[in-house]
């Protein structure tokens, strides 16, 4: 006599049950991380105009050692101007999510020598960077010699 045995076949892929424990996964990791998430995005905005303005301020202090003339690097608002006289050279357009304390109203003026000052004239500049959610701050500075440093300091202390 012929036995039929039917052998159980294989499974391939996975259930339904198995899905929903993986989605469940997924999002309970979601929630989870949203608040790094958040903190680090608002942090890298800081970091990132903090380092738009650096590069600015240098190349306006290049520009004004190289045609041996004045510079002045001056903000609107959220946008920041290097000029030679009236002549634009260059500009940023900061994010509006990052809070920008300048240190001056007028700007800074970078001389032929590539020394600095402060429109007012005072010899030293510091401008700080800050946004909702961000855990620090970033602090520029340009000192009368023309140095520009960028430093990053806990939120809530001062440059």
């Amino acid at each position: 006599m012929h036995k039929s045995t039917f052998l159980p076949q294989r499974q391939k892929g996975f259930t339904l049950i198995e899905m929903m424990v993986v989605v469940v996964l997924v999002a309970i990791l979601t929630v989870l991380a949203l608040p790094s998430f958040t903190t680090m995005m608002a942090n890298q905005r800081v970091t990132s105009a903090a380092q738009e303005l650096l590069t600015l301020l240098q190349f306006a202090r290049a520009e004004g050692v190289y045609k041996r003339s004045q510079t002045t690097v001056t903000a609107t608002g959220q946008t920041w101007q290097a000029k030679l006289g009236t002549e634009v050279l260059r500009e940023a357009a900061l994010s509006d999510a990052v809070t920008i304390e300048p240190g001056s109203t007028g700007g800074v003026v970078f001389e032929s020598s590539g020394q600095a000052r402060t429109a007012g004239g005072g010899t030293s500049y510091v401008v700080t960077f800050s946004a909702t959610n961000a855990t620090r701050i970033q602090c520029l500075s340009v000192s009368g010699a023309g140095l520009v440093r960028l430093k990053s300091a806990a939120s809530g202390q001062a440059c």
